[in-house]
């Protein structure tokens, strides 16, 4: 299970860009239930021993939002397991956790993304590749395994559209052998999205003028590489993000993820139809896409009064 627990913190870390307490608070839950699990001797994937587990936060006190939390944190990790065919079935499912209001995610806005897209100043030793990477990001909404699986050959330039793979992985599985496993949600499908234009004048300018120098022959046909030339990893793709948002002095925590919140915000702020956002993200539920679409009170309150009847 510790090696399970160490890929789940390595997904949340660089596909989830949670805070460093924010994934404290999962592995402790997780460790917790886990030798609970042990202590009644009973199976960790056994549905009835989540809910004793839960049950057992009840007795204690413990807050809603800590109960809730802790289910939270193990149907993450369940899920992913399955994902990556690390486990057969998910004991969380059909486990009702107490009701609690959802957090809306932490977006930039369209002066942040500026900031952050003209602290690329050319002094860099690839700003080609970075100033692409970010536009890229930006303009997609995609997640951050779907970007470094992204090849040059998946990139219609001119009709300014990419398709994208899901990426999948060689992964050992308990008995020793190796099988290809997708990384990213179950249920991802591939899926055509568009690119912006300064986005699509970006990515060419790299793979014209800079890509080829990266590239060394080891490339294996993917877009965005190192400087040894092979496929940009996920702690590669953050540290580039991290760096820029520190050039351009923003203070809020940033990762590769912030962008494809930032992207469906900036969308649906401007008149985009929902269910096109849910489809540009690869949302299999709408009601994903749906916590984008927060509104000010301040301005629900004066569409209300101008259009309701009685209002």
């Amino acid at each position: 299970m510790s090696e399970d627990l160490e890929r789940f913190t390595e997904y949340l870390v660089l596909e989830r860009g949670l805070a460093p307490r924010t994934i404290e608070a999962y592995r402790s839950d997780i460790e917790r239930y886990l030798a609970f699990a042990a202590g009644e001797d009973e199976a960790a994937d056994d549905r009835g021993t989540v809910r004793a587990w839960l049950e057992r936060l009840h007795g204690q006190g413990l807050r809603p939002s800590t109960q809730s939390r802790g289910l939270t944190s193990l149907r993450g990790y369940y899920r992913f397991l399955v994902a990556e065919g690390l486990a057969e079935s998910d004991p969380t499912e059909a486990v009702e956790p107490p009701r609690r209001r959802r957090r809306l995610p932490d977006t930039l806005s369209v002066e942040e993304v500026g900031q952050v897209l003209d602290a690329v100043s050319g002094s860099e030793p690839y700003p080609m590749r970075d100033r692409a990477l970010l536009e890229f990001l930006y303009a997609t909404g995609v997640r951050i395994s779907e970007l470094i699986a992204v090849r040059v050959d998946d990139c219609d330039w001119r009709g300014r559209s990419v398709r994208l793979v899901p990426a999948r992985r060689e992964v050992r599985r308990r008995d020793g052998s190796r099988k290809a496993e997708r990384i990213g949600p179950k249920g991802d499908k591939v899926r055509i999205v568009p690119i912006g234009r300064k986005a699509v004048a970006a990515a060419v300018e790299y793979v014209e003028r800079e890509r080829p120098t990266l590239a060394k022959g080891r490339s294996e046909g993917i877009l965005f590489l190192n400087f040894r030339g092979r496929p940009l990893s996920r702690m590669g793709a953050w540290k580039i993000v991290r760096s820029y948002v520190d050039k351009a002095g923003i203070q809020k925590r940033v990762t590769p993820h912030t962008f494809r919140h930032t992207c469906a915000t900036h969308l649906l702020d401007r008149g985009a139809d929902l269910r096109a956002v849910q489809e540009l993200l690869g949302h299999a539920d709408i009601t994903t896409t749906q916590i984008y679409t927060h509104v000010d009170p301040p301005y629900l309150k004066a569409e209300h009064r101008r259009h309701h009847p009685r209002a």
